[in-house]
């Protein structure tokens, strides 16, 4: 039986994943909805959806879907995978999950009281370098990590309608880009940090439009991350240790990773192409929602809790209100 898939928010991020739906197996597109019709229709004809509609609660209440893939704006997120929970459909919800910790923890527990799967999509975990750069790590490769150095920076012209500059739309850098660097991070060493602190400065709208954050983990290790979004930086991850060192190339869709001592010579590489690495985490989420499973062990709900408390103390130390 097939795991029948609806999409809530028909941007440019649900396209990708649609497409990508559509080339994965056991699964179909039953239904999409946006605000306008004559949008959702139009996307459903160019993904093969079986239906449209013009209302996120109709398609929620659709008992012909399964599970839904939630890729509104950072700020509608809460209330919509909030309705599918209670409503008892299984939740994918694009990064950030939501952008403080009162919402995570208030998400999470109704996953668990309603026993319906919920998941953050945060897809670069899936990709088969992640994965390998993690088992170097584990296994004693490089010794025991000292630092993780991460930037995911772009450089978009200043607008102040765009998503990513509009306060009323959850903009700036960090929502949008530091989720990423961040949950590298706390995936990579398998542990959230205890303390973190960072400096940001911001556009004329007053959302962070660059960022820089250390943290600290019980484990010793440090992290120095990045993001912006009127800059480009290097996009390579580095995990430094005792005795040598790991380069994630690109590190949010990276298809290679590397291995060094602590001379620099290389040891070992790994390479693996795909076309596209959203593949990765439908396949897991699908196969997760089959085994009647409500979270996912390689983004545990506690990573997406702690990742928006980050999120909090930044805030709260920018002068922020959150």
């Amino acid at each position: 039986m097939k795991v029948r898939f609806g999409i809530i928010g028909l941007g440019g991020i649900a396209s990708r994943f649609a497409k990508v739906l559509n080339t994965a197996g056991g699964v179909e597109l039953a239904a999409v909805a946006a605000r306008d019709m004559v949008r959702a229709e139009a996307f459903a004809e160019k993904f093969h959806a079986t239906k449209a509609y013009d209302s996120y609660l109709d398609l929620i209440n659709d008992k012909e879907v399964d599970v839904i893939y939630v890729a509104l704006t950072h700020n509608f997120h809460y209330d919509i995978v909030k309705l599918c929970l209670n409503n008892g459909k299984g939740v994918i919800c694009e990064k950030p999950f939501v952008t403080n910790k009162k919402d995570a923890e208030e998400l999470v527990a109704l996953s668990k009281e309603k026993n319906v799967l919920l998941m953050e999509a945060m897809w670069t975990r899936f990709i088969p370098a992640f994965k390998k750069a993690k088992e170097w790590l584990h296994s004693g490769k490089i010794g025991d990590v000292k630092l993780v150095s991460a930037s995911f920076c772009f450089n978009v012209p200043f607008d102040p309608e765009s998503r990513l500059y509009n306060p009323k739309l959850a903009g700036g850098s960090l929502y949008d880009a530091g989720v990423y660097p961040i949950e590298f991070t706390t995936g990579i060493l398998g542990e959230n940090p205890t303390l973190v602190n960072g400096l940001a400065k911001f556009s004329k709208t007053g959302v962070d439009d660059f960022v820089a954050m250390n943290m600290s983990f019980e484990s010793g290790a440090l992290a120095t991350l990045s993001c912006g979004i009127n800059a480009n930086t290097n996009s390579d991850a580095r995990i430094y240790g005792t005795t040598g060192n790991i380069v994630v190339y690109h590190f949010l869709g990276s298809k290679k990773c590397e291995l060094f001592d602590n001379e620099n010579n290389l040891k070992e590489s790994f390479e693996e192409d795909f076309e596209d690495g959203f593949i990765y985490q439908i396949d897991h989420f699908t196969d997760l929602y089959r085994n009647n499973k409500i979270e996912s062990e390689i983004i545990p709900h506690k990573d997406t809790v702690a990742c928006a408390g980050i999120f909090d103390e930044l805030m709260k130390q920018w002068g922020k209100v959150i």
